[in-house]
């Protein structure tokens, strides 16, 4: 795996776990996940992952500043892949040569604000993509 994909995807969740917060308005919001999957195929030079890592910086302070922000995850670096009982496979899963970097938890009035704070993701500059899913927390 690229190391810079690495990089790129612990940066971007250091930022995350640096500017996380609940939102405090009073409006009531909605929660979703943000899917965010990096293509392990696109060549990154220093440029282009200095620029990206600044762009996510950028991302990340204004949804903490506009209370956006509920968490981030980052997957680690290894894994499995069950697809039955007696049926692992041992690596990440990677589909037309993405794989999830990332998870952001995000506040939204609806799909559509959810839409327009993934529309500005960074993570399009290098060719990943963003599912955005609602979410329900079933611990409450």
């Amino acid at each position: 795996m690229n190391k810079k994909f690495y990089l790129i995807a612990a940066i971007c969740l250091l930022s995350t776990s640096l500017f996380a917060q609940q939102n405090a308005g009073s409006q009531k919001s909605m929660q979703f996940i943000l899917i965010i999957r990096s293509n392990t195929s696109t060549p990154l030079t220093k440029a282009v992952i200095d620029t990206n890592i600044k762009h996510w910086q950028n991302y990340m302070g204004g949804l903490a500043r506009n209370g956006k922000i509920a968490g981030g995850y980052r997957p680690g670096g290894d894994g499995e892949v069950l697809t039955g009982t007696n049926n692992i496979t041992t690596g990440l899963y990677k589909a037309n040569d993405m794989v999830v970097s990332s998870f952001l938890i995000i506040n939204a009035k609806d799909m559509k604000e959810a839409e327009q704070i993934a529309a500005q993701c960074p993570v399009f500059e290098l060719k990943g993509s963003v599912e955005i899913r609602s979410i329900q927390n079933t611990a409450n």
